[in-house]
């Protein structure tokens, strides 16, 4: 199956986004309208324990029946998914290679990715696209994308096991850039980081014109911050994330009102993971900036479900000198008021940034280079 993928050219259709997340499955489905891709399910369960490592679905039946369950409660009625793999092991990659066609590269593709990739080619699912050829017709830049397989084949097993066909398994990169950012948007053309903070591990992504020429994974995430909860406060792991998500927040100097002594307590065990987390996405942009010189790095999206953390948008704002805004993908999306209150959708939002971008993957083209891939 193809990373970029193919999908249907005669119009239009619906599809569920699936988003394989280690803490929580989520999924949305649009449908296609005269305004624009409507939403119409939107639904989530708690992931099973220890049924997804570093991306990969290690007990598909498991996983299988979480998905039923999510999908007769959430009342989804597509039939065909688009998913993404993601984790330690997907590999985006922009290189210059000497020019060739479309079949040419298919071929020379696996002999270039064998420089970089941390697997051997034999067990990696590899795609390219050709962005662009320079004016002298000598060299091209090309976009490479590798998963090992077994992250697309659990993910397949998994589906299959509820009789759901994949359409597209994709990176997930591309999903997060569809979610956020139109062809039209004033910061399209920008460099944009996309910080996707998840459970088990984060994503740093830089997208400009559509494309994802960087993205690196580092497992920290909500669990490392649920775990310090937990070490610091002796209580549960079950009671450190309802403190998580009920008490936690990031304080200031220049916080003024005062705060309650769980609070500050919370915050005290959480600085370190809090801390490593910043020093990698320091890390990250600093590569990017060395790796392409000239590039300037203009604001940062930030989604996931711990991007939910009381002041956390602020603290990382302060802490890259960046503007940074809260993920919010389905804030321009049509629907219904009876069906998704605003406010549960805005509450909802940087959590779906996957699913969100997924199911919206015949309904929006990320940008005119990859309209034939979609």
């Amino acid at each position: 199956m193809s990373l970029f993928g193919k999908m249907n050219k005669g119009g239009a259709q619906r599809y569920i986004g699936i988003d394989f997340g280690s803490f929580e499955l989520k999924a949305v489905q649009f449908a296609p309208s005269p305004r624009g891709p409507l939403l119409e399910h939107v639904y989530k369960v708690p992931t099973p324990a220890n049924a997804i490592k570093d991306g990969v679905i290690t007990d598909p039946p498991l996983i299988g029946e979480a998905l039923r369950q999510m999908i007769a409660d959430g009342a989804f009625t597509a039939k065909r998914t688009v998913s993404a793999v993601a984790g330690p092991t997907v590999v985006v990659r922009q290189v210059t290679m000497p020019a060739m066609n479309e079949r040419e590269l298919l071929s020379s593709t696996k002999y270039e990715a064998e420089r970089f990739l941390p697997y051997s080619v034999e067990e990696a699912q590899i795609d390219a696209k050709i962005l662009g050829r320079s004016d002298d017709g000598q060299n091209m830049d090309v976009l490479i994308v590798s998963a090992q397989k077994d992250l697309v084949i659990s993910q397949m097993a998994a589906l299959a096991y509820v009789s759901l066909s994949p359409a597209v398994i994709e990176v997930e990169p591309f999903s997060l850039v569809r979610a956020m950012l139109a062809p039209d948007d004033a910061a399209f053309e920008q460099n944009i980081a996309i910080i996707n903070v998840g459970a088990s591990s984060t994503s740093i992504n830089i997208t400009k014109g559509g494309f994802v020429p960087f993205t690196r994974n580092v497992p920290i995430g909500g669990n490392a911050i649920t775990k310090a909860i937990a070490t610091g406060l002796n209580v549960s792991l079950e009671e450190a994330e309802k403190m998580k998500r009920e008490k936690a927040a990031i304080l200031s100097q220049r916080d003024s009102e005062p705060v309650a002594p769980t609070v500050t307590r919370i915050f005290n065990v959480i600085t370190p993971p809090l801390t490593e987390l910043v020093t990698e996405i320091h890390k990250s942009l600093d590569y990017f900036r060395t790796r392409f010189r000239g590039e300037v790095i203009e604001s940062v999206i930030l989604g996931g479900g711990t991007a939910r953390l009381a002041s956390l948008d602020a603290f990382l704002s302060h802490e890259l000198a960046l503007p940074v805004t809260l993920a919010d993908p389905l804030g321009r999306a049509t629907y219904n008021p009876a069906d998704f209150p605003a406010d549960y959708l805005r509450d909802m939002g940087p959590a779906l940034m996957v699913a969100t971008g997924l199911a919206r993957r015949d309904l929006q083209i990320v940008s005119p280079q990859l309209a034939a891939s979609a």
